[in-house]
Protein backbone atom coordinates (compact mmCIF):
# COMPACT_ATOMS: atom_id res chain seq x y z
CA UNK A 1 0.00 0.00 0.00
CA UNK A 2 1.46 3.32 -1.11
CA UNK A 3 2.57 5.79 1.99
CA UNK A 4 0.29 8.40 0.85
CA UNK A 5 -2.80 6.02 1.35
CA UNK A 6 -1.64 5.24 4.79
CA UNK A 7 -2.53 6.43 8.07
CA UNK A 8 -1.52 5.12 11.06
CA UNK A 9 -0.59 1.78 9.33
CA UNK A 10 -4.22 1.85 8.15
CA UNK A 11 -5.61 1.99 4.64
CA UNK A 12 -7.17 5.98 4.61
CA UNK A 13 -10.03 4.69 1.88
CA UNK A 14 -11.39 2.07 5.00
CA UNK A 15 -11.34 5.17 7.62
CA UNK A 16 -14.64 6.42 6.31
CA UNK A 17 -16.81 3.39 6.27
CA UNK A 18 -15.35 2.23 9.70
CA UNK A 19 -16.44 5.47 11.06
CA UNK A 20 -19.49 5.23 9.83
CA UNK A 21 -20.24 1.42 11.23
CA UNK A 22 -18.84 2.97 14.23
CA UNK A 23 -21.16 5.37 14.62
CA UNK A 24 -24.57 3.40 13.97
CA UNK A 25 -23.12 0.95 16.35
CA UNK A 26 -23.39 3.62 19.15
CA UNK A 27 -26.28 4.64 18.11
CA UNK A 28 -28.10 1.54 18.26
CA UNK A 29 -26.30 0.65 21.70
CA UNK A 30 -26.38 3.26 23.60
CA UNK A 31 -28.86 6.89 22.01
CA UNK A 32 -31.66 4.51 21.27
CA UNK A 33 -31.86 3.04 24.38
CA UNK A 34 -31.16 6.30 26.82
CA UNK A 35 -34.30 8.12 23.77
CA UNK A 36 -36.60 4.81 25.00
CA UNK A 37 -35.87 5.50 28.79
CA UNK A 38 -36.39 8.83 28.60
CA UNK A 39 -39.71 8.33 27.10
CA UNK A 40 -42.45 8.24 29.56
CA UNK A 41 -44.55 5.00 29.33
CA UNK A 42 -48.61 4.89 29.53
CA UNK A 43 -49.13 1.88 30.67
CA UNK A 44 -46.52 1.00 33.79
CA UNK A 45 -47.15 -2.24 35.31
CA UNK A 46 -47.95 -2.33 38.39
CA UNK A 47 -46.55 -4.36 41.65
CA UNK A 48 -48.76 -7.66 42.07
CA UNK A 49 -50.68 -7.22 39.09
CA UNK A 50 -50.99 -10.22 37.10
CA UNK A 51 -51.36 -11.07 33.53
CA UNK A 52 -54.75 -12.76 32.93
CA UNK A 53 -53.64 -15.32 30.35
CA UNK A 54 -57.37 -16.67 30.58
CA UNK A 55 -59.08 -19.68 32.21
CA UNK A 56 -57.47 -19.30 35.72
CA UNK A 57 -54.02 -18.97 34.17
CA UNK A 58 -51.72 -15.85 34.73
CA UNK A 59 -48.62 -14.65 34.89
CA UNK A 60 -46.86 -11.86 37.35
CA UNK A 61 -45.06 -9.33 34.99
CA UNK A 62 -42.54 -7.66 36.16
CA UNK A 63 -43.49 -3.79 38.21
CA UNK A 64 -42.70 -0.90 36.47
CA UNK A 65 -42.07 -2.48 32.96
CA UNK A 66 -44.39 -1.44 30.17
CA UNK A 67 -47.55 -3.46 29.33
CA UNK A 68 -48.40 -3.25 25.76
CA UNK A 69 -50.48 -6.28 24.89
CA UNK A 70 -52.56 -8.50 27.26
CA UNK A 71 -55.20 -7.87 29.59
CA UNK A 72 -54.04 -7.56 33.60
CA UNK A 73 -56.30 -8.52 36.83
CA UNK A 74 -55.59 -7.43 40.27
CA UNK A 75 -52.87 -8.61 42.79
CA UNK A 76 -53.63 -12.54 44.06
CA UNK A 77 -56.60 -13.39 42.48
CA UNK A 78 -58.39 -14.02 39.10
CA UNK A 79 -61.37 -12.15 37.77
CA UNK A 80 -64.07 -14.16 36.30
CA UNK A 81 -64.36 -13.25 32.48
CA UNK A 82 -62.06 -13.71 29.37
CA UNK A 83 -58.88 -12.96 29.68
CA UNK A 84 -56.53 -12.99 26.00
CA UNK A 85 -53.89 -15.77 25.31
CA UNK A 86 -51.16 -13.50 24.02
CA UNK A 87 -49.36 -10.59 26.31
CA UNK A 88 -46.40 -8.50 25.49
CA UNK A 89 -44.46 -5.77 27.81
CA UNK A 90 -41.14 -4.52 27.56
CA UNK A 91 -38.33 -2.31 29.64
CA UNK A 92 -34.88 -0.88 28.86
CA UNK A 93 -34.81 -2.78 25.36
CA UNK A 94 -35.76 -6.12 26.62
CA UNK A 95 -39.11 -7.50 25.04
CA UNK A 96 -41.36 -10.33 26.57
CA UNK A 97 -44.03 -12.17 24.45
CA UNK A 98 -46.29 -14.73 25.90
CA UNK A 99 -48.43 -17.16 23.95
CA UNK A 100 -50.84 -19.77 24.95
CA UNK A 101 -52.28 -22.41 22.66
CA UNK A 102 -53.85 -25.75 22.85
CA UNK A 103 -50.88 -28.21 23.57
CA UNK A 104 -51.20 -31.60 24.10
CA UNK A 105 -47.51 -32.93 25.16
CA UNK A 106 -45.37 -31.86 28.07
CA UNK A 107 -43.01 -28.41 28.00
CA UNK A 108 -40.13 -30.22 26.43
CA UNK A 109 -42.04 -31.23 23.72
CA UNK A 110 -43.47 -27.83 23.64
CA UNK A 111 -40.25 -26.08 23.40
CA UNK A 112 -38.90 -28.95 21.10
CA UNK A 113 -41.41 -27.16 18.85
CA UNK A 114 -40.83 -23.81 19.07
CA UNK A 115 -37.24 -24.11 19.16
CA UNK A 116 -37.53 -26.28 15.67
CA UNK A 117 -40.11 -23.86 14.19
CA UNK A 118 -37.44 -20.73 15.05
CA UNK A 119 -34.50 -22.85 13.73
CA UNK A 120 -36.57 -23.82 10.69
CA UNK A 121 -38.14 -21.01 9.40
CA UNK A 122 -38.59 -17.91 11.11
CA UNK A 123 -35.00 -17.41 11.80
CA UNK A 124 -32.83 -19.75 9.76
CA UNK A 125 -29.32 -18.45 12.04
CA UNK A 126 -31.78 -19.22 15.56
CA UNK A 127 -29.10 -21.27 17.91
CA UNK A 128 -30.39 -23.40 21.26
CA UNK A 129 -27.10 -22.18 23.54
CA UNK A 130 -26.43 -23.83 27.08
CA UNK A 131 -28.35 -26.43 28.77
CA UNK A 132 -32.31 -27.24 29.13
CA UNK A 133 -33.14 -25.72 33.01
CA UNK A 134 -36.05 -27.18 34.74
CA UNK A 135 -38.18 -24.18 36.12
CA UNK A 136 -40.62 -24.58 39.09
CA UNK A 137 -43.59 -22.40 39.28
CA UNK A 138 -44.47 -20.61 42.22
CA UNK A 139 -48.33 -22.10 41.34
CA UNK A 140 -46.95 -25.55 40.99
CA UNK A 141 -46.40 -25.62 37.15
CA UNK A 142 -43.23 -27.25 36.31
CA UNK A 143 -41.54 -25.64 33.19
CA UNK A 144 -38.32 -26.06 31.13
CA UNK A 145 -36.10 -22.90 29.44
CA UNK A 146 -33.53 -22.67 27.14
CA UNK A 147 -31.17 -19.60 26.33
CA UNK A 148 -30.77 -18.68 22.74
CA UNK A 149 -28.70 -16.75 20.24
CA UNK A 150 -29.61 -15.01 16.64
CA UNK A 151 -27.45 -12.93 14.04
CA UNK A 152 -29.54 -9.62 15.94
CA UNK A 153 -30.26 -10.85 19.49
CA UNK A 154 -30.41 -12.90 22.74
CA UNK A 155 -33.35 -14.09 24.44
CA UNK A 156 -34.91 -16.90 26.64
CA UNK A 157 -37.20 -19.29 25.57
CA UNK A 158 -39.50 -20.89 28.58
CA UNK A 159 -42.54 -23.50 27.64
CA UNK A 160 -45.10 -24.84 30.46
CA UNK A 161 -48.20 -27.02 29.78
CA UNK A 162 -51.52 -26.52 31.82
CA UNK A 163 -53.82 -29.39 32.90
CA UNK A 164 -56.41 -28.47 30.85
CA UNK A 165 -54.69 -28.78 28.04
CA UNK A 166 -52.95 -25.53 27.02
CA UNK A 167 -49.63 -24.75 26.22
CA UNK A 168 -47.70 -21.54 27.39
CA UNK A 169 -44.66 -20.01 25.55
CA UNK A 170 -42.42 -16.85 26.85
CA UNK A 171 -40.09 -15.67 24.74
CA UNK A 172 -37.44 -13.10 26.21
CA UNK A 173 -35.49 -10.97 23.71
CA UNK A 174 -32.60 -8.46 24.34
CA UNK A 175 -29.05 -7.92 23.82
CA UNK A 176 -27.09 -10.18 26.17
CA UNK A 177 -26.30 -7.17 28.65
CA UNK A 178 -30.06 -6.47 28.52
CA UNK A 179 -30.78 -9.61 29.61
CA UNK A 180 -27.78 -10.21 32.50
CA UNK A 181 -29.31 -6.61 33.66
CA UNK A 182 -32.50 -7.86 33.76
CA UNK A 183 -32.41 -11.16 34.84
CA UNK A 184 -33.38 -11.14 38.55
CA UNK A 185 -37.20 -9.64 37.10
CA UNK A 186 -36.40 -12.28 34.45
CA UNK A 187 -36.49 -15.02 36.19
CA UNK A 188 -39.29 -13.74 38.88
CA UNK A 189 -41.75 -13.67 36.08
CA UNK A 190 -41.07 -16.96 34.25
CA UNK A 191 -41.20 -18.21 38.13
CA UNK A 192 -44.97 -16.57 38.44
CA UNK A 193 -46.87 -18.95 36.10
CA UNK A 194 -49.88 -19.72 38.06
CA UNK A 195 -52.66 -21.98 37.17
CA UNK A 196 -56.11 -21.82 39.06
CA UNK A 197 -59.19 -24.40 37.72
CA UNK A 198 -62.12 -22.57 37.00
CA UNK A 199 -65.59 -23.39 38.91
Amino acid sequence: MPVERRWLGLDRRTLLPALVVLVIAIVLRTVLPAIDQAVPVDNVIKAGERINLDGGLTVAAPAGWELTDGILVGANRVEPGAGSPSAAFTQGGVNVQIRVAPFAGGPDALLDQVSRNDAESDRPEFTVTGTRATLSAAGGLTGVAENYTTASDDGILAAYTVPDGRGVVIEVVGTRSQLAANAAPINAMLRSVDFQEQS
